[in-house]
C-alpha cells in the first residue's frame, strides 16, 4: 500500500463536520507521514523488523534518526512529525478534547502532513540524500543500535 493514500484519505475526511471523521483525519495524516518517513530510512539502509513496527519506540527512533542527521530539512521534518504525532495521540486518546470539533484546526494538521511529504521529497534529491543517508546510518548503528543493510 502507498502510505500517501492515508494522507489523501485524511484530506477527504477533513472536509467533514463530524468529529469522528476529523479525529480520524488527523490519525491517518500522521500514519501516512510516519510510513513515508520510515520508507526514507529504509532507503537509507535502516532495517525495521516486522515486530518492531508495532512498538511505540519505533516512532521515536525514526524521529531521532532524522533529527540527528545534521540536515536542516530532516531536522525540521522530525519536529513536524513529532508535533503531528502529539496531535494524533490527542485525537485518538483524549476524547474530551475539543480541538477536533473545528475543521480549521484539523486542516492545519493536514497541512503539516503535506509539508512533511514535501520535505521527504526534498530529502531524497541528490546530493542531499547521500549526505543524509551517511549521517542517519551512523546514528542508527552507533547510537540506536539498529540493524543496517550491508552496503
Amino acid at each position: 500500500m502507498d502510505p500517501a493514500e492515508f494522507i489523501s484519505l485524511a484530506v477527504r475526511l477533513s472536509n467533514s463536520q463530524r468529529e469522528a471523521d476529523l479525529r480520524t483525519a488527523v490519525s491517518r495524516a500522521y500514519y501516512g507521514s510516519f510510513h513515508l518517513a520510515r520508507d526514507l530510512l529504509r532507503d537509507c539502509g535502516i532495517q525495521f523488523s516486522g515486530k518492531d513496527l508495532y512498538k511505540a519506540e519505533i516512532h521515536q527512533k525514526l524521529r531521532y534518526c532524522l533529527g540527528e542527521s545534521d540536515n536542516e530539512e530532516a531536522v525540521l521534518l522530525a519536529k513536524k512529525l513529532g508535533s503531528l504525532r502529539d496531535r494524533r495521540n490527542e485525537a485518538d486518546y483524549d476524547l474530551d478534547s475539543t480541538t477536533f470539533t473545528h475543521p480549521t484546526n484539523v486542516a492545519l494538521e493536514i497541512r503539516i502532513a503535506q509539508d512533511i511529504v514535501e520535505s521527504l521529497t526534498r530529502c531524497r534529491t541528490e546530493p542531499t540524500f547521500s549526505g543524509l543517508r551517511d549521517k542517519v546510518r551512523a546514528y542508527a548503528r552507533h547510537v540506536l543500535r539498529l540493524p543496517l543493510e550491508r552496503e
